[in-house]
């Protein structure tokens, strides 16, 4: 038995090594470019004439979205774009006053004469990629912009970016997101770090260095060409996004990110929230690899566009060795202290931490690049680590049912509308109660470790602790604090 958990302790590590690997390559290029930036001078922003604007559909897929729908369609109506060369689809499957509120809203600007149609299907087919192919074969516009409903993009969106589809293989165009309430918690302010990361250290890395990225599922342009050369939309995974992303590209097209454009939306401001975000973003990613990987290997990238590819589809996998880390950090600790396995194996283990330094340096410079104040915000990186930590078992989950095709359902991500209203999942989801019992299975570990002057585990331990009890009590507490007050937004199995 001790053979066996030292076989897996070891195996474990040596996958979180290879993916903190990752970071490094990322703080490589970061620090490359960097320096070529510094050497260069300002280029000219490309632009276009009045005459030469294509024209442009832009689709709002919305499904229950009753407290951000007026918000989402009045910041589209303001974009700064010739009219005639503008429409707008509101691709609505919603079943609840959503619809009505649409149609009230659309009614009161007719003397307007804003090219709008609100499109409602029959059925909620494919989710929401099946809305967005059902609008694209109507389309009137070459390009397509997409913007789900909790952000709010700028006038000038489409001004800016437009003019990057002047080189002909440009399939499409990503910005940046912002945060609309970054500041509300610790949980808002950990997400808002962990995306800055994303968008910064990522996606504008590996667009410099000519690797694969992905569009955002929102705020950004297609060419709709390109993503009817790629096959269109896709229902089949539950990140349509990603899979357009990389089909496009393996058909020759490049996607160009746009990081100086920035597009506020709003962050899941509860546990429930963040979970079923981060769930379908865990399987939906797990089900892109699984489906599209074997091609990305057998093309003719180079090695390291093909190593990127294969960290950005199977990262999630870090959750899994997160999980399993946390489960046996109480008998490795407990064989060191009794002597029943050598120091050698300690020390050899030791090795791996190294790769634990990456990512919280990225974090840091992601903060460093976009805020003044950004030394207020450092101590919130804890809080990134910590909650990632805290997903491993739902996560885990997530990538079971992907490998399974359980559960295969887009679950929207609650939109609150700026005031923080309270979602839940029903009672049937065991989620937050197993959290709280890893959690003090992580305490129970962390004081045994503190009581045997283990103290290089410490730090890890209350990190893994705090994120299984957060999230699981948080859950509990909108539960049972404001009851039937709450929206209840999906009905979960037993795990």
């Amino acid at each position: 038995m001790i053979g066996l958990i030292l076989f897996i302790y070891t195996i474990v590590l040596i996958m979180l090594f290879f993916y903190s690997l990752h970071s490094f390559v990322l703080l490589y290029f970061h620090f490359k470019f960097r320096k070529k930036k510094k050497n260069q001078k300002t280029g000219k922003q490309l632009q276009w004439t009045l005459n030469d604007h294509p024209f442009v559909t832009i689709q709002l897929p919305v499904y229950n979205e009753k407290y951000v729908v007026r918000r989402l369609i009045n910041s589209v109506l303001m974009i700064d774009y010739p009219e005639e060369k503008l429409e707008i689809q509101i691709l609505d499957d919603s079943n609840d006053e959503t619809t009505t509120i649409i149609d009230e809203l659309i009614q009161n600007k007719r003397h307007k004469n804003y090219n709008i149609e609100h499109i409602k299907r029959r059925t909620r087919a494919g989710f929401k990629a099946g809305a967005l192919q059902y609008g694209l074969k109507i389309a009137k516009g070459d390009f397509i912009a997409v913007f789900d409903a909790d952000f709010v993009p700028p006038r000038d969106f489409l001004k800016k970016l437009m003019p990057e589809f002047q080189s002909p293989d440009i399939g499409g165009v990503q910005a940046r997101w912002g945060h609309l309430n970054s500041d509300d918690s610790l949980l808002t302010m950990s997400q808002a770090i962990g995306l800055d990361n994303h968008f910064i250290n990522e996606q504008e890395l590996r667009h410099k260095a000519g690797f694969f990225i992905n569009f955002n599922g929102t705020c950004g342009v297609w060419r709709k060409s390109a993503i009817i050369d790629a096959g269109g939309w896709s229902s089949d995974t539950l990140a349509e996004d990603l899979d357009l992303s990389y089909r496009v590209q393996l058909r020759g097209w490049r996607i160009k990110y746009r990081g100086d454009v920035i597009v506020p939306g709003e962050l899941p401001d509860n546990a429930d929230g963040f979970r079923l975000q981060q769930n379908r973003w865990a399987k939906g990613t797990f089900q892109v690899g699984r489906k599209l990987l074997k091609d990305v290997l057998r093309s003719d990238l180079k090695p390291l566009a093909k190593y990127e590819a294969f960290v950005h589809l199977t990262c999630h996998i870090n959750f899994v060795a997160m999980l399993l880390l946390g489960l046996f950090s109480l008998p490795v600790i407990y064989f060191k202290v009794e002597k029943i396995v050598s120091d050698g194996y300690y020390i050899f283990a030791s090795f791996f931490t190294i790769g634990a330094f990456g990512y919280p340096l990225l974090y840091l410079f992601s903060q460093k690049l976009s805020y003044v104040n950004y030394k207020k915000r450092i101590p919130y990186i804890a809080g990134v680590i910590a909650y990632s930590m805290g997903l491993s078992v739902s996560n885990t989950r997530a990538l079971i049912e992907s490998l399974f095709n359980k559960n295969n359902v887009f679950t929207r991500t609650p939109k609150s509308g700026g005031l923080r209203r309270a979602y839940i999942l029903e009672s049937k989801s065991l989620l937050p109660a197993i959290e709280i019992l890893f959690g003090i299975y992580i305490l129970i570990t962390l004081f045994y470790a503190l009581f045997n002057a283990q103290y290089i585990i410490v730090p890890f331990l209350c990190a893994y602790g705090f994120g299984f009890l957060n999230l699981g009590f948080n859950s509990l507490k909108e539960k049972f604090l404001f009851g039937r007050s709450q929206e209840v937004l999906c009905s979960k199995e037993n795990f």
